[in-house]
C-alpha cells in the first residue's frame, strides 16, 4: 500500500476542530462528577451525614437503655421497701426505735506526719 495515498492523521488540519466537541463533553462530564461529589448534599456530604446518623442512632440506643435502667430504679424506689430502706440508710437516716451510737475518734489514733529532716535545715 502506498503511504502517500493515506492521509496522515497527525497532520490533518481539521483534527483539532473535530476534537473540540469531545474535549467539551469530557470537560462537562468531569465538571458534573465534581459537582455531584462536592456540592451541598453531594456524595461526600451524604457519606458524612450517614456516618453522623449511625453515631446518633447508637447514642439514642444507649440513652434508651440508660433510661430503662433509671425507670426501673425509680419504680423500685417508689414501691420496694428494701430498696427504700437501703437508700435511706445510705443517706444517714435511721429506723424509728433504733439507737445511734457515735464513736468519736481516739486521741492516740491520730498520728501526725513526721517532719522531714531536710525541712528543719537552715
Amino acid at each position: 500500500m502506498d503511504r502517500s495515498g493515506m492521509t496522515n492523521r497527525w497532520k490533518d488540519p481539521d483534527r483539532a476542530r473535530r476534537r473540540i466537541p469531545l474535549i467539551l463533553a469530557a470537560g462537562l462530564v468531569a465538571a458534573a462528577i465534581l459537582v455531584s461529589l462536592f456540592r451541598d448534599m453531594g456524595v461526600v456530604d451524604t457519606w458524612k451525614l450517614r456516618r453522623t446518623e449511625r453515631q446518633l442512632r447508637a447514642e439514642v440506643e444507649n440513652l434508651r437503655r440508660e433510661n430503662a435502667v433509671l425507670k426501673r430504679q425509680v419504680e423500685d424506689l417508689r414501691t420496694n421497701p428494701s430498696v427504700i430502706e437501703e437508700e435511706a440508710r445510705r443517706m444517714g437516716f435511721v429506723k424509728e426505735g433504733e439507737n445511734v451510737i457515735v464513736v468519736p475518734p481516739r486521741q492516740d489514733a491520730r498520728t501526725s506526719k513526721p517532719a522531714k529532716p531536710e525541712a528543719n535545715r537552715p
